[in-house]
């Protein structure tokens, strides 16, 4: 069989999924209004950490791909909220008199660690983007080019807070093939704290 039948047959195999894990149990019982059922990979679930939340959306949709393509697939994460409030706690830890800086305080910052962990368990080999300042809508162009048959995305959408050491999570991943259709989410939905879920439905694309 050539390479070209090959994709052709991925491609055929794979369809949208959305996965959804969030820290604050209010805003999971809110996001699948959003998504419907009839895209999640998998229930929705809590999650103790926002790694945790991140690994376990990872997890589920990676799994809906075919097996020739959990380890290739691109993986793209819009992390520009995270990365803010990731480096606004560390220079907090800095000015804390009164706790002294430990070797993870300078590790946690980095958005990577948010999915190392899943990557490294599943053996994944391909490419890993790390997105800060570009909109939700620009990253679905760019992945849309990616030239691979299966694409994930992801997100840490950080929930409303005052907290300058901790922020509840919703955790979304999505997987799709590139020149086929999005997961586009009913042209009704409410808006949500993911801006990947708000790039996704058909009511707020440009």
């Amino acid at each position: 069989m050539s390479t070209r039948t090959d994709l052709a047959g991925f491609k055929a195999a794979i369809t949208p999924h959305i996965a959804l894990a969030a820290t604050d149990e209010t805003a999971l019982r809110a996001a699948p209004r959003t998504t419907g059922d009839s895209l999640l990979a998998a229930p929705p679930s809590t999650a103790r950490t926002i790694n945790e939340a991140m690994s376990t959306v990872l997890e589920a949709v990676f799994a809906t791909l075919p097996g020739e393509l959990r380890g290739t697939a691109p993986l793209y994460m819009l992390c520009d909220d995270y990365s803010v409030f990731a480096a606004r706690r560390l220079v907090t830890r800095c000015h804390d008199t009164e706790r002294r800086l430990r070797p993870s305080d300078s590790i946690r910052p980095e958005t990577s660690e948010l999915v190392r962990p899943y990557l490294t368990e599943a053996g994944h080999h391909g490419s890993c983007y790390l997105l800060a300042g570009v909109s939700a809508g620009a990253v679905l162009e760019l992945v849309s080019s990616s030239g691979h048959p299966a694409v994930v995305v992801c997100e840490p959408a950080l929930l409303p807070g005052d907290d300058p050491h901790h922020r509840d999570c919703l955790a979304v991943a999505a997987a799709w093939a590139p020149d086929g259709e999005l997961p586009a989410l009913p042209a009704m939905s409410p808006s949500t704290p993911s801006a990947l879920l708000n790039a996704l439905s058909t009511g707020r694309q440009s």
